[in-house]
């Protein structure tokens, strides 16, 4: 921790070398380009003597004590009458130390000529030295204060995804290995098969979930598979049509957002209907926009989609944020969902 420290210090240090050593030479830029007498070596050595000294002796030291003592201990803390009188009372001093003290320097270390004193000249100064330093402070401060606060709100957001996704995924696995279970009580032929989708869509959650942002194409082979699933389960009690029309499987999608939809679907509906149930499902992609339609009708009389819409509508509100389009409708008998997504 030790070691930490003193590498961020030293650091520190050298941030702040850097920045006077680059005022200084911006100084000494302007002191060449404003000689109008033959620029030498030694004019140049001159310039940057006399710089360097205004700069670490006049400048500096009511720069530090205004960002390092007045605006934290006062400014910061909403102490606004007490920062007030105390930078009042180092404009007008230190003000005054210019005016008298850098004449007297020029002339003595620098052999400068002769300059009257006045100290209004630099309590101007002192005025626009103060300005300049507590806007820039001001503007770091609120600069770190904004990146701090949108990382938190990064940690918050990838926090609260990851939780509705895992509150997402159990229930998908759970009604799957329902399945799984009624279909070996029948010892059917085909729980092969539906093991062998499992394993699948196991695959695709485990691994390639674990990214932002997935292929559609790799999205709506899971949603074949999981079709596909179902359809061996309920082959007897409706019917399920899957229309898609996709430009370009590689373009990028938030995953396990269709799914929801779909799942919601065979939860409400089939799973509550010995017969006559129907799903009809139509993804289409352009160049920007996913476009998902989903229509199904259902037994209950309530149909609110439970935990899982809210998870989804959770997530499109993080995820897509004014980016998105969500319309769902219940009549009669029949509950729709229709959902548009800018890619």
């Amino acid at each position: 921790m030790k070691i930490q420290t003193l590498d961020t210090r030293k650091k520190y240090i050298l941030i702040h070398v850097l920045v006077l050593f680059s005022i200084i030479l911006i100084v000494v830029f302007g002191f060449v380009i404003s000689d109008k007498n033959a620029f030498t070596l030694s004019s140049l050595i001159n310039y940057f003597l006399q710089a360097t000294t205004s700069i670490l002796l006049l400048i500096a030291p009511p720069v530090y004590f205004n960002i390092y003592w007045i605006i934290p201990r006062y400014l910061v803390k909403k102490r606004y009458f007490i920062y007030i009188v105390l930078l009042l009372i180092m404009i007008i001093g230190w003000g005054y130390i210019i005016g008298y003290g850098e004449p007297l320097m020029d002339q003595y270390w620098f052999n400068q000529p002769n300059q009257e004193m006045k100290p209004e000249n630099g309590i101007t100064g002192m005025i626009v030295i103060i300005l300049i330093s507590t806007l820039l402070n001001l503007s770091y401060r609120w600069f770190i204060q904004l990146s701090k606060i949108n990382q938190i709100e990064n940690d918050r957001l990838h926090l609260e995804l990851s939780l509705l996704k895992n509150q997402i995924n159990p229930h998908f696995f759970f009604n799957t290995l329902n399945n799984l279970y009624a279909l070996s009580l029948e010892k059917s032929d085909k729980t092969p098969s539906l093991i062998l989708k499992l394993s699948e869509i196991m695959r695709y959650t485990i691994y390639d979930c674990k990214e932002p942002r997935v292929s559609i194409g790799g999205e709506v082979t899971y949603l074949v598979n999981f079709i596909e699933l179902q359809k061996m389960r309920h082959h007897n009690r409706g019917i399920i049509t899957f229309e898609k029309k996709i430009d370009d499987e590689s373009k990028q999608i938030a995953p396990m957002i269709l799914i929801v939809f779909l799942e919601n679907a065979f939860k409400h509906g089939f799973d509550h209907m010995e017969k006559n149930a129907f799903i009809n499902f139509k993804l289409q992609t352009t160049e920007k926009i996913l476009h998902l339609h989903i229509e199904n009708n259902f037994s209950d009389t309530e149909n609110d989609g439970g935990i899982g819409l809210e998870n989804v509508k959770r997530r499109l509100s993080l995820i897509y944020p004014n980016a998105h389009e969500l319309k769902i409708a219940k009549k009669n008998t029949v509950f729709t969902i229709d959902l548009k997504l800018n890619l």
